[in-house]
């Protein structure tokens, strides 16, 4: 899949879904390696994603401004009179009128990151990064033209600052890791971000400088500013010879609409002065005709692209919007396009084409520029043989499809050849879609392994978080994790607590069993427990999940005792640093025992080893206040290496949980059998009781026993299990044993 080919041999003829999959594979490897996890490619995808809240705000205005129902300009003239539209005008002005500004700056903050990840010895700030490629883009802009400087911040100049924003970043991060030009000041009670900003300031200041040199260089050669020249070139074909009111034309600017989009371009705010030449003239032509009775000369003209090519927008957008709903299985995606499907039937598709992203996605390119060009020539060759009409009435470019095609025509067979476009298009765009779903997957995987490993370890950031303060995937990933996961605690859902039972092997009752929280996520479905845990404690908000934790298992236990479970059966609950940081706990764990009116036995409490701290801490004060109120205090995890035997004797410690690190390789080891030997005779003489953990065959049993282990947990009794299926295995494995017993 990294973009090599494999001489593998194509399905048999006979085998559709065989042959489906395998050039969905093919086309998969082709495109996502070479494109999607490239550095530049990410950086530009994530400015999008950046920009996201404007486009949608500056998407909703346009469509307040012109929403074509029967009497709405009207309604709206009454209500608020005529300058209403001045409403949706500011927050236009406030979006789409600035956004090549957002975009620039989100992706020269992005390409810092990923250049960081690569340097991370030589960390360089995103934000100075981001600022100075916003500086050399004003420097560049042209200040003449109707409305200034502003006129190439929004759309139109889009193209332009991705260029800026990859050169003036590249230029930038090239010059801050040059020593010579990075300056070192160092004062006792200079903050950091001062002395970082003193370092970055001659590379800024040469960036920037560059591009106001080039700029003067560029004007004084050709006389023009550098929008002006890229809109030039882009625009050259239509100055080509030979090209006039023909199909060849409308193909030529459906084409070139699309792949602008493609690459972030407005297109048709590019192409708007050849529109109103090479189009609302062939408009005119046809109109004037009528008029006197003769026969339109045009068929290629505004109206016609709006009412047959652009439904929902460029790249025939609603039709994407059909295919995500009928085809998409990722909820994320079906999601977005549940939001962007009342916009897309009124032609707005930004929140779409940002949001998917289908800018600058290699997988939705093809059909993003083919869908479009078979309508154009489809409705060309419908029109031509005078099967439907030519769409002669003007109307609002938000009209919705199906309408739009019966009033431009007069002619139900206007609104059927849209239907027959939008079908066709929606079943181009549904194998790409499912390839997408398969690319977003993947890269979904990727991060949610790489932050499992971050989670597990107790590497933290500057800032004293594992993965929050992240600025790339992984701490996208894990922010939006810590988002949903404070919400499912706000509104418990989808949290829920398997227990894992603890068994006694001499006697063979179930003496207790340990409660494990599982979160299964709407989109990701099941989370493992380290990235939970990862991002409460950064999240903050890990004291009111252990809170939840216990209340849920306390309320459990209580069931567990009205059904006849023994009352010296123990539920642990496991408890985190953070947690014995409050000074309350105490109290907090004894109100929600009162709570469930249970005893304080019924419940034990654990506590992992990496928590082994101080014995004056503040955390083992309250481990110890604990204990003397009756709980039993287990230490989990016992052997991963944190600390020492030396720490059983200042802890409060009953129970002492051996981890997999010694019990997994005991029946084929000798140091691990070394080792729980002297752990067991310790606690022998402490009288701390032993459970070892993930016991998983009878191997393992047999050599822990002649160690003086009795107490076990694991796969070799049972997975971790519900609260009620754990009620039966307790009920059934005691009655099997004093069945025994007589």
């Amino acid at each position: 899949m990294n973009g090599e080919l494999r001489a593998e041999k194509m399905p048999s003829r006979n085998s559709y879904k065989a042959a489906r999959a395998w050039l969905v594979d093919r086309f998969y490897a082709l495109t996502v390696p070479d494109w999607a996890y490239f550095p530049m490619m990410q950086a530009i995808r994530n400015g999008f994603l950046f920009c996201l809240p404007l486009v949608t705000a500056g998407a909703l205005a346009v469509l307040l401004n012109n929403l074509p129902l029967p009497g709405y300009q009207d309604f709206m003239n009454e209500v608020f009179g005529e300058n209403w539209r001045r409403f949706g005008g500011l927050i236009w002005q406030g979006t789409f009128g600035v956004l090549s500004v957002p975009m620039l700056v989100g992706m020269s903050y992005h390409l810092a990151v990923l250049d960081n990840q690569r340097h991370v010895a030589s960390p360089v700030s995103p934000i100075i990064t981001a600022l100075t490629a916003l500086a050399c883009l004003i420097v560049i802009l042209p200040s003449g033209g109707e409305n200034g400087v502003l006129e190439y911040m929004g759309t139109p100049g889009l193209f332009v600052s991705i260029l800026v924003a990859i050169i003036s970043s590249r230029i930038f991060l090239k010059l801050a890791r040059i020593r010579r030009l990075v300056m070192l000041i160092y004062s006792e009670g200079m903050e950091a971000s001062i002395q970082q900003a003193f370092a970055l300031l001659v590379p800024g200041i040469l960036t920037v400088c560059l591009f106001a040199g080039f700029y003067f260089l560029f004007q004084a050669a050709f006389g023009i500013s550098i929008h002006r020249a890229v809109h030039d070139v882009l625009l050259f074909p239509f100055q080509l010879e030979g090209v006039r009111h023909t199909l060849e034309s409308s193909i030529l600017y459906v084409f070139l609409v699309d792949v602008f989009w493609f690459f972030g371009i407005h297109g048709t705010n590019v192409l708007d002065p050849l529109t109103h030449g090479l189009f609302e003239a062939s408009q005119l032509a046809n109109q004037e005709a009528l008029k006197m009775n003769l026969p339109p000369p045009n068929i290629v003209t505004k109206n016609f692209l709006d009412m047959f090519v652009f439904m929902g927008g460029s790249g025939a957008s609603i039709c994407l919007l059909s295919a995500l709903l009928i085809a998409s299985k990722n909820s994320g995606s079906r999601r977005l396009a549940k939001v962007s499907l009342i916009p897309g039937i009124f032609n707005i598709n930004e929140i779409l084409l940002f949001g998917l992203p289908v800018i600058l996605n290699p997988i939705f390119l093809l059909p993003f520029v083919l869908v479009p060009l078979l309508m154009t020539m489809i409705s060309y060759v419908v029109v031509s043989f005078g099967l439907v009409p030519l769409p002669i009435w003007e109307l609002s470019w938000t009209t919705p499809p199906i309408l739009g095609g019966y009033f431009s025509t007069g002619a139900i067979s206007g609104s059927l050849l849209q239907a027959f476009n939008l079908v066709l298009g929606t079943l181009i765009y549904i194998p790409f879609v499912r390839i997408s779903d398969r690319e977003k997957t993947a890269r979904q995987k990727k991060a949610m392994q790489a932050l499992m490993e971050i989670a597990c370890n107790n590497i933290v950031g500057p800032s004293g978080k594992k993965c929050l303060d992240r600025d790339d995937e992984i701490g996208v990933l894990a922010r939006a994790l810590a988002h949903d996961l404070e919400h499912a605690l706000k509104t418990n859902t989808s949290l829920y607590l398997e227990y894992q039972p603890q068994v006694d092997h001499e006697s063979g009752f179930v003496i207790g069993a340990e409660a494990l929280v599982r979160w299964r996520h709407p989109v990701y479905g099941p989370i493992p427990a380290p990235i939970m845990v990862a991002v409460s404690e950064d999240g903050g908000f890990m004291r009111s999940l252990g809170l939840w934790v216990l209340n849920e298992a306390c309320a459990e236990r209580a069931r567990w005792r009205d059904a006849g479970i023994d009352e010296h059966f123990k539920t642990s609950v496991n408890v985190s640093i953070q947690q014995l940081g409050d000074d309350k706990l105490a109290k907090k764990v004894v109100d929600c025992l009162s709570c469930h009116k249970l005893p304080h036995h019924m419940i034990g409490i654990e506590v992992t080893e990496s928590i082994a701290l101080d014995p004056e801490s503040p955390q083992n004060l309250i481990l110890k206040e604990l204990n003397d109120l009756g709980f039993v205090i287990s230490m989990d995890d016992f052997g991963m290496g944190h600390s020492s035997l030396v720490y059983l004797k200042y802890f409060p410690v009953d129970i002492l949980k051996i981890d997999r690190a010694l019990s997994k390789d005991v029946a084929s080891s000798n140091i691990c059998v070394e080792v729980i030997s002297t752990i067991v005779e310790l606690c022998r003489s402490l009288n701390v009781k032993i459970v070892v953990e993930y016991v998983e065959n009878q191997e393992q049993i047999d050599v822990l026993l002649c160690l003086g282990c009795h107490i076990f947990q694991g796969y070799f009794y049972s997975p971790p299990i519900s609260g009620q299926k754990l009620q039966e295995y307790v009920l059934e494995m005691n009655r099997k044993k004093q069945g025994e017993s007589k």
